[in-house]
């Protein structure tokens, strides 16, 4: 008898299921106007050990399928979740077991594109980072006093006027020399946004698998220094070097936020001081420098900025080191592991 009610019943779902066509769309399936008799496929008849259904009036079967087609809906929405669900995750095990094979073989693959969710998360401010930069860890007073000394670095503040008219007048023999100024034009160009390739390229890691926490942490970086030193900027409250000096003609246009200190500088030193304390014995580590030292100059050449406003990157960079440690932690430890 039982097995009696459970063919009728799935007798009635299956004549329902051939009822009814279903639109499915990314987050729902939801059911079109019921097919002619015709139309129905005679493939899927019912077993003829089944008594069929008697026939009913349009309202009367409105009224009878409604409980079911909710319930086949949900049923299919949830078919639909699942299979998307698990080709997910059998994606995601696909690639994390061919990235373990790249590396017990010491082999480096290319990298393959990644879906616009990915680089949606590369370019997301780290927030959980800056947080921790903002946290009182502590009840203690002396420790609450110094919560925020990442604030207050010990940078020297900008040049007087005097010293500021005397870097002028090498910002302007700078721009007279036109072939050292149209030779570093390209770069000055491609790094008017930074990006982490500058510092992967002298890595070789540069559209290489196995390095994707490297890469991330570059990335990280150059967000959480871009906030921190703008409120730098804004405390110093320096003048760029085109509004001290009136015939300055800069190669791009001049952000509107102050001078000092050097961002572009902030940003790369503290790329390289991090990996040099993550890998300090890393042959490459001087040639990370000295790339820093490259963009920082350019912008010089550029006449974004005066040379004083590298070198206070350059020092903020190195103060900032042990609260971006502090801060990006288990990122500094998880490229070590990447690379050890």
């Amino acid at each position: 008898m039982v097995g009696e009610t459970n063919l009728d019943t799935q007798s009635k779902i299956v004549q329902f299921m051939n009822s009814y066509k279903f639109r499915v769309e990314p987050d729902t399936v939801l059911p079109c106007e019921p097919r002619p008799v015709e139309a129905i496929p005679e493939a899927v008849e019912p077993s003829p050990s089944v008594p069929p259904a008697p026939s009913l009036s349009r309202e009367e079967e409105l009224s009878i399928d409604e409980p079911r087609l909710m319930m086949a809906t949900m049923a299919a929405a949830s078919v639909l979740n699942k299979s998307v669900a698990n080709k997910s995750v059998l994606n995601k095990a696909t690639l994390n077991k061919n990235k373990n094979k790249n590396k017990n073989k010491n082999k480096n693959k290319n990298k393959s594109t990644m879906d616009g969710a990915s680089l949606g998360v590369s370019q997301l401010i780290p927030a959980f980072e800056l947080r921790r930069l903002h946290q009182q860890p502590s009840r203690n007073a002396f420790t609450a006093a110094r919560r925020f000394t990442w604030e207050m670095l010990d940078i020297p503040p900008p040049p007087g006027p005097d010293y500021t008219r005397l870097e002028a007048a090498v910002l302007l023999s700078m721009q007279r020399r036109d072939r050292e100024r149209a030779r570093r034009l390209p770069d000055i160009e491609a790094e008017a946004t930074i990006s982490v390739s500058e510092f992967t390229r002298a890595l070789y890691i540069e559209d290489i698998g196995g390095f994707e926490q490297t890469e991330g942490l570059f990335q990280a970086i150059l967000t959480a220094c871009e906030y921190v030193g703008l409120l730098y900027k804004s405390q110093f409250n320096r003048l760029r070097p085109n509004q001290f000096e009136s015939l300055l003609r800069p190669l791009l246009p001049v952000p509107v936020h102050e001078s000092y200190p050097s961002n572009h500088a902030f940003q790369c030193f503290s790329i390289v001081f991090a990996f040099s304390t993550i890998l300090p014995e890393h042959p490459a580590t001087d040639e990370l420098a000295r790339i820093a030292q490259n963009v920082a100059e350019n912008r010089e050449w550029a006449g974004l900025h005066y040379p004083s406003d590298t070198q206070a990157g350059r020092d903020l960079a190195r103060r900032f080191a042990p609260y971006l440690h502090d801060a990006f932690g288990p990122l500094f430890q998880a490229v070590h592991d990447e690379w050890v």
